[in-house]
């Protein structure tokens, strides 16, 4: 392009002032490369900044998807159980304790859940209400105070025993979460412990209508069969109709007790109940002693024994009383017994060798005793005898003299005798006589004497009855 204009108005310079600036300037191709340049340099700059944000903008979103998918694991402690859930659905729910992974919202979720025990106390649904004062104080506490105020139904606490008679107690519950699914299926966290403490209220209203007072204070809150072991068992069959996840670990009951005005009375029966019991034991323990100092081990047997004798000789079995009669005498001689049952309420009595021992064994040993020693003196007197008949035929008179003389010496020893010697030659005697006063007093000692032993023997004799009857009715009781 050239510099020179072609101006069809005039010759050039004539006429510039009266024209107007120049709308387009045109440059020569020079400056028209340089410009190409310059637009080259300014859109690779341009495209450059454009990659460089690009790749940064890239790192960030692959920074943003790593950091959301680290979010995704937790840690989970001993105490918890973890759910991992995936679009609302439960994908594993027995995650134990460690990192755990599960996609972040809204994709997944990972629910912790505390596993460790729960402690609840209900202590005022059973109870009268009471002052902050009150509350720490026992029902025995509260009874000791003198009388109680009345009853209000519509704010005082109870429950009604099976024979319709109030009582009062408090409760703790020891529960866990044993089924991590099932709790987060079916239970609301913020519902839980209302839940749990009207379940156990319903159970335990239920288990004491089973029950009378009286057997609710003498029972011990852990004993088998126990209310609170009845309301337990309750409790947790609620929770598992309700498939909640919900463990029943331990039911307690917490000061049981009867309205707090008849506490002292109930006090008074239990002590009296406690004095039975006491002399009871007592009776038993000196049953025991007697038995044992009479038949030693062997002593329930024979009883046993001699009750079913005497129920077959009042049944007329002969036959199976004198079976047992041949089995008590064994017994009592220390041999080894074995009797089979004869009815269907009985059972197989076994006694071992040498079970019996005390007065039973020292009474057949002296009368082991006696009776060797009476046929020994039978056996004696029979040698004698035949002795003195081989002396008679022999020589009569002999005999017959020595034995004569033996009588009178004899007669003459004793003592209710008395022996007079006559001068020689007297024809006539006469003598006025009279029992010896003193003789008389020894007979009577004697007597006397012998009386006294005979009455105590037969005191003991009633006394071992009586306390062989008494113990056969404890037995038998």
């Amino acid at each position: 392009m050239s510099d020179e204009h072609n101006d069809p108005i005039g010759p050039p310079g004539k006429g510039d002032e009266s024209r107007g600036a120049a709308s387009v300037t045109l440059r020569t191709s020079e400056q028209d490369g340089d410009a190409g340049a310059l637009l080259d340099r300014a859109n690779k700059s341009a495209l450059d900044a454009l990659r460089i944000a690009y790749t940064i903008m890239t790192w960030i979103m692959i920074g943003l998807v790593v950091l959301f998918v680290l979010s995704g694991f937790q840690s989970v402690t001993e105490s918890e159980k973890a759910v991992r859930l995936r679009f609302g659905k439960i994908d594993n729910s027995n995650l134990g304790a460690g990192f755990q992974f599960a996609f972040p919202p809204p994709i997944g979720e990972l629910v912790k859940i505390q596993i460790g025990q729960q402690t609840l106390r209900i202590d005022d649904a059973f109870y009268p209400k009471l002052t902050e004062q009150e509350k720490s104080q026992t029902v025995a506490q509260l009874a000791s105070r003198g009388s109680f105020r009345s009853y209000n139904p519509a704010e005082d606490g109870s429950l009604i025993t099976a024979d319709q008679n109030l009582a009062h107690a408090k409760w703790q519950v020891l529960y866990e979460r044993a089924n991590p699914t099932m709790w987060l299926t079916n239970i609301d966290k913020e519902a839980e412990e209302e839940l749990v403490r009207l379940t156990v209220e319903r159970a335990v209203v239920r288990a004491m209508a089973e029950i009378t007072v009286d057997d609710l204070v003498k029972q011990s809150a852990g004993s088998e069969g126990s209310v609170a072991r009845r309301a337990e068992q309750y409790s947790q069959e609620s929770l598992d109709r309700l498939d909640s996840g919900i463990q029943i670990v331990r039911l307690d009951m917490i000061d049981p007790g009867p309205p707090i005005n008849l506490v002292p009375d109930f006090a008074k029966v239990n002590s009296a109940e406690t004095g039975a019991n006491t002399e009871r034991e007592r009776a038993l323990q000196d049953a025991r002693t007697q038995l044992n100092s009479v038949a030693g081990g062997a002593a329930s047997d024979l009883i046993e024994l001699i009750n079913r004798y005497e129920r077959a000789v009042d049944l007329g079995q002969s036959e199976q009383a004198d079976t047992l009669l041949a089995s008590i005498q064994s017994v009592l001689v220390g041999e080894a017994v074995t009797v089979a049952p004869m009815s269907e309420d009985e059972t197989e009595i076994t006694v071992a060798e040498g079970s019996v021992s005390g007065q039973v064994t020292e009474l057949i040993s002296d009368a082991e005793t006696y009776r060797r020693q009476v046929r020994d003196e039978a056996q004696a007197d029979l040698a004698r005898f035949h002795s003195k008949l081989e002396q008679y035929n022999q020589s009569r008179d002999v005999l017959v003299s020595r034995e004569w003389a033996d009588a009178v010496g004899e007669f003459l020893a004793k003592d209710t005798v008395q022996a007079m010697f006559l001068p020689t030659g007297t024809d006539v005697l006469e003598l006025l006589l009279n029992r010896d006063p003193q003789i008389l007093r020894d007979q009577e000692k004697a007597d006397n004497r012998q009386r006294l032993i005979e009455a105590n023997e037969k005191r003991l004799e009633e006394l071992e009855k009586q306390k062989l009857s008494d113990v056969d009715q404890n037995s038998s009781g």
